[in-house]
């Protein structure tokens, strides 16, 4: 009997072991000074305002208030490009991080919240597979190239959750030309994209999503259209991983 619950001990201490090697970044944004952009290797883009925050938190006591503007140049963003990171194992990662929103952008007004980006493999051109959303603040998946032109897309009917924490998990597969997402530990399925989306703006790949070879992941917001005015988002404990995240 002792030997067995020696074997369990192994076991279990195995699993955590493992659990921790899977994670391949992770913060909780507590240890960066309030009213500061979080420090390297987080990197942050657009006009927007980005800092550290005690407002809200979903754990602890800090978050990342983000506060975009209206389009792309008013974008507020941080991102990790870590060599140490990237390029993934097999171009895949699970990502999750809890998010709050006063209020989403309105009809009409096409958003991303998350993304990653790189080079296609074997091609000219790059690529961005993105989670945001547009019409009636419902969520969308969204590819776009730089290099060629096509701008693809897949709907949900399913909105933002606002003025609470929302826990947003997805995973990228590059190999695959894959991505899902969920919502509170829900799969979205009407935004789970395997090669094809349902439709395109510009169309060079004839509708086709060619993954990239992952190079960095971004978070926060961005409005790429006038008239949306300006959004108030928190993001806390942000993780990516090489399996399922709990």
């Amino acid at each position: 009997m002792p030997g067995y619950f020696l074997l369990i001990c192994i076991l279990l201490a195995f699993c955590a072991c493992d659990a921790k090697r899977s994670i391949l970044f992770s913060d909780d944004f507590e240890s960066y000074a309030e009213g500061e952009i979080p420090a390297a290797p987080w990197s942050k883009s657009g006009g927007g305002k980005v800092f550290v925050d005690a407002s809200k938190s979903h754990r602890g006591k800090k978050s990342v208030h983000f506060i975009s503007g209206e389009q792309y140049k008013n974008r507020a963003f941080i991102g990790l490009f870590d060599k140490g990171i990237f390029p993934l194992r097999k171009n895949r990662y699970y990502g999750q991080m809890f998010m709050w929103i006063d209020e989403a952008s309105p009809d009409g007004v096409h958003w991303t919240m998350l993304q990653s980006s790189g080079k296609v493999a074997g091609k000219s051109f790059s690529a961005e597979i993105r989670y945001g959303g547009q019409h009636q603040k419902r969520l969308m998946a969204n590819y776009e190239t730089n290099g060629i032109k096509s701008d693809c897309w897949q709907h949900s009917g399913v909105q933002l959750p606002e003025k609470r924490w929302v826990k947003i998990t997805w995973f990228f597969d590059g190999g695959k030309n894959l991505m899902r997402l969920w919502l509170d530990d829900k799969p979205l399925d009407e935004i789970a994209v395997k090669d094809k989306g349902e439709g395109c703006v510009s169309n060079d790949l004839e509708g086709k999503w060619l993954f990239p070879v992952f190079e960095n992941v971004q978070i926060g917001w961005v409005d790429y259209q006038p008239n949306g005015g300006e959004r108030n988002v928190w993001i806390d404990d942000f993780q990516i991983s090489s399996k399922p995240l709990k």
